[in-house]
């Protein structure tokens, strides 16, 4: 045992997460590996040392065979087939096949240079009714509308599938800690975890980033010594890479730890978020029961579904926050005329927006104006931060914040007596830039531990000296300060949206107090009110009143008139994967092609966020949907620098004789929600009532 004093926990921490996970030399004993050298004929060039055990043949009467000379007709008919597809750029294959009475399941990939073939024999269970509970299942998780149903149902769903006795969901944080969130147990003596917080160090980064690779790791027996891979003499030292594996080896880190929660098997399935790791299903079982290959993919299947019904309830409620600041958005409009000041519309509207952001304050800070709608904060601490965020993010016109023991403007300004803070500018002019900032206080937060966050034992393990895994996960509760609430991607972009309404009241204002600049600030104004800053096409506004007009005239002298509301997909990955700067450029480049694609007749303009609605007058609704098809395929024809295609999803509807604006903009949005939910980059048409 080394000594615990020969080396820091941080330092024993950082060996943990160097553990080659991904390569371990052997595999689990409930399947057996093959490497051949596509090269040479499919020579096997390594072979796992259990062999026999799986395929009735030993090791050594492998090592050096071809797959033609070693493996059974069925197996090299249905190997070929997956080779081939495999060959057209998918990252592995699997297949069935059968020797004699005896039926298993075959994976292969390429790792390096070598192809990789991992056997598994087909274990099946008649008495979990596997097609029964999964046939079920997928409709039950299909008909859940919240959070909370979704992830019940499908950890129920798992358990009665698998025979696993607890089932669990856990969210990652943004410090990769793990907190669970919905549970499900068989057995009255199964310890319970819900609500329990899993420090990030249990889950290193590099078996995070696995997940990636591989979303699923099944571990069948913690007790089962694992089987060692054998390689040929002229390969050396060498280690294959099996991350896209499902029998690799266990860890002995992680085995240990599943022995001290007192399990026997586990698996774990990743949740995504627009490519981001979300969250884990993590199945325990505390006996030995054999999965099947098929089962396993069912129970993927069902995360699948699972993640897709978690975005959509994620996305509708965006909508319903976003439909919350149009209602905002929309009295102010109203009010106009009779709210003559910035300040005003912040009076207006501040403590609605308090309630909306979850803040504590709201300010409006300008050189000409220090307003406040909530706690009271001093003029001159308003200042200093009006000029730190001039100073340090004038350039991108956003900032946020909600460490206190990290915050770079609470470094600045001591007296802020806030953790979290978010900034969003609004460009008056060229000469002044004001920012509206909302502000939130520090909280306690509480994590209930599954067991006590001590430093632990250090050891050996592989020339390294790595923390031990802990003996107990017994409840432990810490109360953690310094932090705010984390502001959200969809606050961040209504704040956006606000500062803007903002910005358009500053510059009225300022028109009635510098009749000097009248011509000038006139012609801003009218800018800012009816187009957008961004992309420069109509905005809302100006649509709306386009939109308004156009139905009264066609109403009048009875005319067609369609709509085309279209949605940019999968936009929010855009903005994650390269940045708002890369995300703004695409929404200018497709606003543009769009604009030059349309006929003189149509009003193009953007709806809001990655939304863009199309009016085309003297259109019916077949003319419009194909409309709407031949922009949908010029679009994703078009390459973007560094994001490539960039598809739209599209919704078409025609103007009724009995209906609004309102009512044929609300029948587009949800022919395109049919869209997105049917599979995007699609035209979708309302039949109308």
């Amino acid at each position: 045992m080394a000594d615990n004093t020969s080396i820091s926990y941080e330092e024993a921490m950082k060996n943990c997460a160097k553990e080659q996970v991904h390569a371990p030399q052997c595999v689990q004993a409930n399947g057996m590996l093959l490497a051949v050298d596509i090269k040479r004929g499919g020579q096997v060039i390594a072979v796992s040392d259990n062999s026999d055990a799986v395929l009735g043949c030993s090791s050594d009467a492998l090592m050096g065979s071809s797959l033609a000379e070693c493996m059974p007709s069925d197996f090299l008919t249905s190997f070929k087939a997956a080779d081939e597809k495999l060959k057209q750029g998918s990252d592995y294959e699997i297949f069935a096949w059968e020797a004699g009475e005896q039926s298993f399941f075959s994976r292969i990939y390429y790792s390096q240079a070598w192809l990789v073939v991992e056997t598994e024999i087909d274990v099946t269970d008649p008495g979990l009714k596997r097609s029964c509970y999964f046939d079920r299942a997928l409709l039950d998780i299909s008909n859940t509308n919240t959070t909370e149903q979704t992830l019940q149902k499908l950890c129920r769903s798992i358990s009665e599938l698998s025979g696993y006795e607890r089932v669990l969901v856990y969210q990652f944080d943004d410090s990769w800690n793990g907190r669970v969130i919905s549970e499900h147990t068989t057995r009255e003596d199964i310890e319970q975890y819900i609500g329990l917080s899993f420090p990030a160090s249990d889950i290193p980064s590099q078996v995070r980033a696995l997940y990636h690779v591989n979303p699923i790791r099944y571990i069948a027996d913690v007790d089962t010594e694992d089987a060692v891979i054998v390689y040929a003499e002229e390969l050396g030292s060498m280690a294959l890479d099996l991350s896209l594996g499902t029998i690799r080896g266990k860890s002995p880190i992680h085995t240990e730890y599943m022995k001290n929660m007192g399990l026997q098997r586990s698996m774990s399935v990743a949740i995504f978020d627009q490519n981001q790791l979300w969250g884990l299903v993590s199945c325990h079982g505390v006996s030995a029961q054999p999965l099947s290959y098929s089962t396993r993919l069912n129970i993927h299947s069902l995360v699948k579904l699972a993640e897709q019904r978690l975005m959509l309830q994620k996305q509708f409620e965006a909508d319903r926050f976003f439909d919350r600041v149009e209602e905002s958005r929309k009295a102010l409009l109203d009010r106009k005329r009779e709210i003559k000041s910035p300040q005003q519309l912040l009076e207006d509207q501040g403590h609605f927006w308090l309630k909306l952001f979850e803040a504590a304050a709201v300010a409006l800070i300008s050189a000409q104006t220090q307003r406040v709608i909530g706690e009271h904060i001093d003029v001159s601490t308003l200042h200093k931060v009006r000029d730190w965020l001039n100073e340090n993010h004038s350039v991108t016109g956003v900032f946020s914040e909600r460490d206190c023991r990290l915050s770079e403007i609470r470094q600045a300004i001591p007296e802020l007596p806030y953790c979290g803070v978010l900034a969003v500018s609004m460009p008056i002019d060229k000469r002044n830039q004001g920012w509206l900032v909302f502000f939130r206080p520090q909280e306690t937060e509480v994590f209930r531990w599954a067991g006590k966050l001590e430093k632990g034992e250090v050891r050996e393990y592989k020339g390294r000296q790595v923390l031990s895994p802990r003996h107990s996960f017994e409840q432990w509760q810490q109360d953690v300060d310094g932090y705010a609430p984390i502001w959200t991607g969809i606050q961040i972009e209504a704040a956006k949206t606000l500062a803007e309404d903002l910005a358009i009241g500053a510059s009225a204002y300022q028109i009635e107090q510098l009749n000097q600049e009248l011509t000038e600030a006139n012609q801003r104004l009218e800018h800012l009110v009816h187009t957008d800053a961004l992309t420069q096409v109509w905005n809302r506004y100006h649509m709306e009143q386009t939109l308004e007009e156009e139905v009264k005239r066609c109403k009048r002298h009875g005319r067609d008139l369609a709509v085309i509301l279209l949605d940019i997909d999968h936009f929010k990955r855009v903005n994650d994967d390269y940045g708002h700067d890369v995300g703004d450029k695409v929404l200018k480049l497709i606003s543009e092609a769009i604009h030059q694609w349309l006929r003189s007749s149509d009003v193009f303009g953007r709806w809001g966020g990655e939304e863009f609605l199309i009016i085309a007058p003297e259109t019916d609704l077949e003319s419009a949907s194909q409309l709407a098809e031949r922009l949908r395929r010029r679009l994703s024809n078009l390459q973007f620098d560094k994001v490539g295609q960039v598809t739209a999803s599209f919704g078409v509807a025609e103007l009724l004789p009995s209906e609004d604006r309102n009512s044929l903009v609300k029948r587009a949005d949800n022919a395109l929600y049919q869209v997105k939910e049917s599979g995007r980059n699609s035209v979708e048409v309302s039949p109308g009532k």
